[in-house]
């Protein structure tokens, strides 16, 4: 992994909605393997449980959670 790979999975796990607007758009994203896509989707939703009560956070949670079913389900 470049550091410029690393850098970019490490601020993104620290704020994913900076980066992504959509749950989805991790999957997209071609500079990420199926090992920085778990990681960013676990920390998305790590801070959006801690966030509890705002306002549209339980649909984004759902789509979270079935994300990150499908990738620890799929093969690399």
């Amino acid at each position: 992994m470049t550091m410029k790979r690393t850098k970019f999975v490490q601020d993104a796990k620290l704020d994913p909605g900076r980066y992504y607007r959509h749950p989805s758009d991790i999957i997209r994203d071609r500079r990420l393997n199926k090992e920085d896509r778990l990681e960013i989707v676990i920390a998305w939703e790590q801070r959006l449980e801690a966030a509890e009560g705002l306002t549209g956070i339980e649909e984004k949670l759902g789509q979270l959670q079935r994300l990150r079913e499908e990738l620890q389900q799929s093969p690399d």
